[in-house]
């Protein structure tokens, strides 16, 4: 059995009520454990504990992540602080570390926290356990436990279950553009949603280049969090010639015994540079920061009901802006955020736009992906690539002088999409790329004609183009039908 003591002060009520029984200072002072679940079975941090309701004496833990439970004293404030003392058995566990050594509780602050960490993962078939007992407390006035006494809160036991060793890379951007200086450096984070063992990391090399015409180092940062593991790529030259494409494509390696969710590539890219007349912001036509619900609008042509009837098919797509560094050529001010501080500006890319919702977690439906497919995931954990991240590149015409025409290209990049549990949890990477024509077709009104080119072995034996009209409005007319074959929506 092994003893500890504690530290951190956090706030409470003097009366509340514990499984469905009110408690106040009439029972006298007590002090218990107050551990609570959300809906996902995550524990609920102090101060956003409901004191009014239940709290679990056993928790299943199946993340690696800190577990964090609070410690609740009934009473009216304290003229004198308070300490409590616990202690921790552990069954076929040993690495693990509880902070800090003892409770304590002062005035108003009733309230205190035990933070549980274990150092090492866990074999879930040992049963694996621990039991953590409040013991003794420094004031002979406060009870132990509550004066329920069938669920008196006095202990709480840990069983740690299997925890699903599952990451990917942070976010919805498959492709990061860098000015090309030597010393130049992009962090790429690491997103583990159950937490992650740190002994499975110390020898783990995160990427692998498929293909790069430059040098670089990447370097393991500190860790932000309990999630998150963040990595510097550093470039080591200077791209010096202006006419070539620098490119690195990194795939995420895969850890023993983990899966891999959301995106697992990412491409780290210097286009050739281009003359266009920064005057122009032909991206701009394609957004709008001030309506939420502003969308472009598509026409795909597609044979939506597998019926031999080819037609174009409607769709529509949140779009944004691309945000872009100060010192980036083609930036251009978004938003001063009202001050006069150019600390916080952000600036836009001119030629550049994004397909992507805002929403936390959600996708919108770019080049109409989410017709291709029969059973595909919506969420962005499953299909990060249904939001693209760029997405749209426009070169006017007229040696990059036009303001109402050009040359529009599919940024090239990979994207995830893949299916829910329910679903079999399919994968698939493909490469996007294509390219296409935009005018103006009538005042503020513009049409992109668009070939859109995907690879993917397994799905499409190779690659597939499809035909698109889009317009940044819904007022067009409908595009003249083609004379060509389309596709059917496939399964993944």
């Amino acid at each position: 059995m092994l003893s500890f003591l504690l530290l951190i002060v956090l706030s409470a009520c003097d009366n509340d009520d514990d499984n469905g029984r009110s408690f106040d200072e009439s029972q006298g002072k007590f002090v218990r454990f107050f551990l609570q679940l959300d809906a996902n079975n995550k524990p609920i941090e102090a101060p956003t504990i409901d004191l009014r309701s239940p709290s679990v004496a056993i928790y299943n833990k199946d993340r690696f992540q800190t577990l964090k439970i609070p410690v609740a004293l009934t009473s009216t404030p304290l003229e004198e602080m308070v300490t409590v003392d616990y202690s921790a058995t552990a069954n076929n566990i040993t690495n693990f570390e509880i902070t800090p050594a003892q409770l304590s509780f002062q005035g108003s602050q009733l309230v205190d926290t035990l933070f549980v960490r274990f150092n090492e993962k866990w074999d879930a078939s040992d049963d694996p356990s621990l039991t953590i007992e409040l013991i003794e407390s420094s004031n002979p006035e406060v009870r132990i436990g509550t004066p329920n006494t069938q669920i008196p809160n006095n202990f709480i036991l840990i069983n740690l279950e299997e925890v699903d060793l599952i990451y990917g890379l942070k976010g919805d951007q498959t492709r990061i553009d860098v000015t090309g200086n030597i010393g130049e450096e992009v962090v790429i984070d690491l997103n583990f949603p159950n937490g992650y063992p740190e002994q499975d990391l110390a020898n783990f090399e995160p990427f692998t280049a498929t293909q790069s015409n430059f040098d670089f180092e990447i370097e393991r940062l500190p860790n932000p969090d309990e999630s998150t593991i963040s990595y510097v790529f550093r470039t080591l030259e200077d791209f010096a010639i202006d006419a070539q494409e620098y490119r690195t494509e990194l795939q995420l390696n895969r850890l023993e015994n983990s899966e891999f969710v959301g995106n697992t590539s990412l491409e780290i890219v210097r286009d050739a540079l281009v003359d266009r007349d920064q005057s122009l912001n032909p991206a701009a036509s394609f957004y709008d920061t001030a309506d939420q619900f502003y969308r472009v609008y598509g026409a795909h042509w597609f044979d939506a009901n597998d019926d031999g009837n080819c037609q174009w098919s409607d769709f529509n797509t949140f779009t944004q802006p691309v945000i872009v560094d100060a010192n980036n050529p083609n930036a251009v001010l978004g938003s001063d955020n009202g001050t006069a501080d150019p600390a916080d500006d952000i600036y836009y890319h001119r030629f550049r736009v994004s397909f992507e919702t805002l929403l936390e977690n959600r996708t919108t439906n770019p080049f109409n992906l989410r017709r291709w497919f029969t059973n595909e995931g919506s969420n962005a954990d499953t299909s990060p690539g249904l939001n693209i991240v760029p997405a749209l590149e426009f070169f006017p015409d007229n040696d990059g002088t036009s303001s109402v025409s050009g040359q529009v290209i599919v940024i090239n990049q990979t994207i995830t999409i893949g299916t829910t549990v329910s679903n079999g949890s399919i994968s698939e990477q493909i490469k996007i790329s294509g390219n296409g024509t935009y005018r103006e077709i009538s005042p503020g009104l513009f049409e992109i004609i668009l070939e859109f080119n995907a690879t993917n072995t397994r799905l499409f034996g190779g690659t597939r183009t499809d035909f698109y009209r889009i317009y940044n409005f819904s007022n067009f007319n409908d595009p003249v039908p083609l004379s060509i074959d389309c596709k059917t929506p496939i399964d993944l």
